[in-house]
C-alpha cells in the first residue's frame, strides 16, 4: 500500500467517527424523556422483584417449620387404630451402642521359635499350621557340626580330669575342672538336656541331635522350615500364637466415641455362636480417626479358653454406655422419624391428638431422652401414631378411612374444600417391625408414600435398600440387602433379611413406570 493510499484511508475513518458522534448527539436532543425513562427503569424493576423473592422465601420457611395437623377421633376410631398412650415422665436410661467387629490375633501373645545354632533340620514334629503345641514340647531336632565338636570337647575334658586323679597338682586339677564346666555350660546354652550330657559322658560314639522346644503354648500360625533344610543361628522356624485370650477390634463411628472408654465392659455375640454371649473389656482406643471411614478402632480383650472365637471372624459388639439418671424420656415406639425432624402425637383430651415436633437425644435401649418439645406429665401416643400420621400428616384427613373424623389445624379457621394446588413432590414415612431386628433374621418393613396434599399414593413401586458402608480398616466391603414392598391397603409392606447386626443406612425409592419420583433416607440399628 502506497503512502497516498494510507492518507486516504485515515481521512475516511476520521470522517466516519465524526458523523457517528453527530448522530448520537441529535438523538439525545430529539428524545430526552425516553433516555431518562430508560435510565430509571432498571433500578425500579430490580427494586420491585426483591419483595416478591423475600415473600417466597418466608413462605417456604413457614411451610418447612409448620406443625403437624391435629386430629380428633372418637373411641371407636381409637380402638380400630389401636391407640395407646403413655405419660411423659423421668426415667433412668441405658444406652446400648452396637458395632460390627473383627476377631484378630493378640499381638502381645505372638512368639517366634528360632534355631539357637546353625545346622540341618533332621526331624520335624509339627507338620502343619493350626496345630496345637504346648510349652516345652519338642517340635524339631537339629544336627549341627558345631554341637558335635563341642560335645567331643566336653567328653575329652571329662577324660582329662579323670586321668589327673587325686594326686595331681591342685592347679592342674582346678584347670581341668574349669574346662569341664565351661564345655558343659556351652552345651546347656544350646539346649542339650541333662540326659543328653550324661549320654555324652558315658558313650564312646557320639550321636548328637539338638532338640528344639516350644517356648509357649498355643497354635502354630506360621511354619517357615521343612525337614532336611539347613538353617542359620537365630532363623525363625515357627510362629506360635496363644489364643486363650483373643482381640476383637470394633470400628466406632466418630459421634459414638464419647460413649466408649478404656476398661468398659462389652458383650459379644456372633451368628456362628447362637445363644452365646461372650464378655470382654476395652483395652485400648485408637487416638486417631481413620480419614476414610471416620471411625476409631476399639481393641477388646476377650477370654477364649474354648477357642470359640477365631481370627478372621466377624462378630457384633454391644458397648454398655453409662446410665443417664432422672432424664425426661419417651418410648422409642412413640417417635416418628422423618429424617430431618422427629415428632410425636400428644393426647390433648376429648379424643384430640396433636402432632408436635420434638428434639431428642441419642436413643437408649427403649427410650429417647427429651431435649425440647414436651413437658413432664403430658400424654403421648405410644402405639398407633404411625397409622395416625400416615393419614393426617401435612393436610391429609381421617375421613377417607373412618368417614367422620374432624380435622383441626392448631386453631386455624376451616378452609372448607379449598385446597392449594398440588406440587410434584412426595413424602415418606418408614418403620421396621421389630424396630431393632436381630442380625441374620427377617424384619417387616412398612413405608407410606404421601403426595403433596398428604394423601396416600398407592400406585408406585417402592424399593427399600439396606446399606452398610465398607470398612477398609477391617477388610470388610460394602454390604447391601434390598426388598420390593407391596401395597397392603394402608401402607407398603414387605420382609427383608438383615444380613448382620450393626447400623444400616436405609434408602427408600418410589418410582412409577421406571421414573424415580422421590427418595427417603433413614437408619436401622440391628442387634
Amino acid at each position: 500500500m502506497t503512502q497516498h493510499e494510507n492518507k486516504f484511508l485515515i481521512t475516511g475513518l476520521t470522517l466516519g467517527l465524526m458523523l457517528a458522534l453527530v448522530a448520537y448527539a441529535a438523538m439525545r436532543l430529539w428524545h430526552p424523556d425516553r433516555s431518562a425513562a430508560q435510565s430509571q427503569e432498571a433500578p425500579m424493576l430490580k427494586y420491585e422483584a426483591a419483595p416478591e423473592q423475600a415473600t417466597s422465601q418466608r413462605a417456604e420457611q413457614v411451610q418447612a417449620d409448620a406443625s403437624v395437623s391435629s386430629i380428633q377421633l372418637n373411641q371407636k376410631e381409637q380402638t380400630d387404630i389401636g391407640v395407646q398412650t403413655v405419660e411423659v415422665r423421668r426415667r433412668n436410661l441405658q444406652r446400648a451402642l452396637m458395632a460390627v467387629a473383627k476377631v484378630d490375633e493378640p499381638e502381645t501373645h505372638l512368639a517366634s521359635i528360632s534355631a539357637r545354632i546353625g545346622g540341618r533340620i533332621d526331624k520335624l514334629y509339627l507338620d502343619f499350621t493350626g496345630q496345637q503345641v504346648h510349652r516345652g514340647q519338642t517340635i524339631a531336632s537339629l544336627y549341627s557340626p558345631e554341637v558335635f565338636s563341642a560335645a567331643e570337647e566336653y567328653r575329652l575334658s571329662l577324660e582329662n580330669r579323670k586321668r589327673l586323679g587325686t594326686g595331681a597338682e591342685p592347679l592342674a586339677v582346678s584347670g581341668a575342672e574349669d574346662l569341664v564346666n565351661a564345655s558343659r555350660r556351652r552345651l546347656e546354652l544350646w539346649g542339650l538336656t541333662t540326659q543328653q550330657l550324661d549320654e555324652i559322658a558315658s558313650s564312646a560314639k557320639l550321636q548328637i541331635e539338638l532338640p528344639i522346644y516350644s517356648t509357649v503354648s498355643g497354635i502354630v500360625t506360621e511354619r517357615k522350615v521343612t525337614q532336611g533344610q539347613y538353617v542359620n543361628a537365630g532363623e525363625v522356624l515357627f510362629t506360635v500364637t496363644d489364643l486363650s485370650t483373643i482381640w476383637v477390634k470394633a470400628d466406632v463411628y466418630q459421634p459414638d466415641l464419647p460413649a466408649v472408654r478404656t476398661g468398659q465392659s462389652v458383650e459379644i455375640t456372633s451368628d456362628s455362636l447362637p445363644g452365646t454371649t461372650l464378655r470382654g473389656r476395652v483395652g485400648f482406643l485408637d487416638t486417631s480417626i481413620n480419614p476414610q471411614t471416620r471411625t476409631a478402632s476399639a481393641r477388646i480383650e476377650v477370654p477364649n479358653p474354648s477357642m470359640r472365637l477365631r481370627p478372621g471372624m466377624f462378630v457384633q459388639v454391644k458397648f454398655a454406655a453409662p446410665v443417664e439418671h432422672d432424664v425426661l424420656a419417651i418410648p422409642r415406639s412413640a417417635v416418628l422419624d422423618m429424617g430431618m425432624r422427629k415428632f410425636v402425637y400428644v393426647a390433648k383430651g376429648n379424643g384430640e391428638f396433636e402432632g408436635r415436633q420434638v428434639q431428642l437425644g441419642p436413643a437408649g435401649t427403649d427410650y429417647y431422652p427429651v431435649l425440647a418439645g414436651l413437658k413432664e406429665g403430658e400424654r403421648i401416643v405410644s402405639q398407633g401414631s404411625f397409622l395416625i400420621d400416615s393419614q393426617t400428616r401435612i393436610t391429609g384427613g381421617m375421613t377417607g378411612m373412618f368417614g367422620g373424623s374432624k380435622e383441626f389445624d392448631h386453631g386455624q379457621p376451616d378452609q372448607g374444600q379449598a385446597q392449594a394446588p398440588a406440587v410434584p413432590q412426595i413424602k415418606f414415612t418408614f418403620r421396621s417391625d421389630p424396630e431393632a431386628p436381630r442380625g441374620n433374621s427377617d424384619a417387616t418393613l412398612h413405608v407410606t408414600v404421601l403426595d403433596a396434599l398428604g394423601k396416600p399414593v398407592t400406585d408406585v413401586r417402592v424399593k427399600v435398600t439396606l446399606i452398610m458402608p465398607a470398612m477398609p480398616a477391617m477388610g470388610m466391603g460394602e454390604m447391601r440387602a434390598a426388598s420390593d414392598l407391596t401395597w397392603k391397603g394402608s401402607d407398603y409392606a414387605g420382609t427383608i433379611k438383615v444380613p448382620t447386626a450393626g447400623s444400616w443406612n436405609v434408602e427408600v425409592n418410589a418410582s412409577r413406570s421406571g421414573q424415580l419420583l422421590g427418595s427417603y433416607h433413614a437408619r436401622l440399628n440391628a442387634q
